[in-house]
């Protein structure tokens, strides 16, 4: 935890945002954004397949 913790730090402190929310995104953009991802073409290679449920959940927590 102390690293994750360290990372938290350093991040604040050389201004990466924390979250989508500090860049402008609204829930109303994350669910634009589903079509799109589950779209993607790479997205079959991912090593566990993604449900529309469980994209916009990643999202949602990443606000």
């Amino acid at each position: 935890m102390e690293a994750i913790n360290a990372i938290r730090a350093l991040s604040k402190r050389v201004g990466i945002p924390q979250g989508f929310s500090q860049l402008g995104v609204s829930k109303a953009d994350i669910e634009g954004w589903l079509d799109k991802a589950l779209a993607d073409p790479c997205a079959p290679c991912n090593p566990r397949p993604a449900s529309r449920d469980e994209v916009r959940e990643l999202y949602l927590e990443a606000l």
